[in-house]
């Protein structure tokens, strides 16, 4: 091959890529705006409670974007799980921030949203609505009262917020993550509207890829971003202060390498 035809190649061929990478571009953005809308189904098909359920309770759901054990007595679940990735969290159908009351949960045990009108609490997410809006109907999911309790709003507003974008986080630096979260009660709780207020606030985080573990509690009052990692656990601590049982489907020694220390230096690592 001369050198002319050699260097006739080479820009055909230079030519050609920067064609093909402008046509993806077009058509990704303008052809196939939408194109999340296509493969977001995936998502749905994952088994959040997979890890096992940390406590028996009176009903299990299973929603698109998360699991939930809802407890009759406190009108309110007891644990919500769920899965996040990078290409999960990644898309963005918007926010649907209508609450609802939950018509899987049988009308006597149902909380409605009379019971939390003028609580002085916000109605706290357990399973995100900003992690878990890859389609509309999964969102839209996550503002069911099941999945709503009364949290102070200093908490909801600040630590528990910035934990919850952590999490997302952690989908890009580490990988696929499990949580699991829920309320924590007094033995005898304080009733607002016919509602138990949760005394504190539990969330475990496990990620797949590292093998990492690491717990949370925190009191349902006002805690700064600042003072986040001041509540962080071994997951056996969290264990001992609920009574629950993480990880239960694990094997044995898997759940004892998890649960009986946190690498905090790991989780906080950027």
């Amino acid at each position: 091959m001369s050198k002319g035809t050699k260097a006739f190649v080479i820009v055909v061929a230079i030519v050609s890529f920067a064609a093909g990478i402008a046509f993806e571009y077009a058509f990704l953005t303008y052809l196939w705006p939408n194109r999340h809308q296509t493969y977001s189904w995936v998502y749905t098909l994952r088994k959040h409670a997979k890890p096992g359920e940390p406590v028996k309770t009176d009903q299990v759901l299973k929603r698109r974007g998360y699991s939930l054990g809802y407890a009759y007595d406190r009108k309110a679940a007891l644990w919500v799980a769920y899965i996040l990735t990078e290409g999960s969290v990644s898309v963005d159908v918007g926010r649907y921030s209508n609450f609802f009351p939950d018509k899987d949960i049988p009308e006597k045990h149902r909380a409605r949203l009379d019971d939390f009108v003028n609580t002085g609490f916000d109605k706290g997410h357990q399973a995100p609505s900003a992690s878990i809006d890859f389609s509309k109907r999964a969102n839209r999911e996550t503002f069911a009262l099941s999945n709503i309790t009364l949290q102070a709003q200093k908490l909801n507003r600040q630590a528990w917020s910035k934990l919850e974008e952590l999490e997302r986080t952690w989908t890009k630096t580490k990988g696929k993550v499990y949580v699991v979260t829920g309320p924590i009660y007094d033995d005898t709780p304080k009733i607002v509207n016919g509602i138990p207020v949760p005394a504190k606030y539990y969330k475990v985080i496990y990620a797949y890829d590292a093998d990492q573990a690491i717990g949370f509690i925190f009191p349902n009052r006002e805690v700064r971003n600042a003072n986040l990692w001041h509540y962080s656990m071994p997951v056996q601590e969290v264990e001992e202060k609920t009574g629950y049982t993480f990880f239960s489907n694990f094997s044995d020694s898997k759940q004892r390498a998890l649960k009986k220390t946190k690498d905090l230096d790991w989780w906080q690592e950027k």
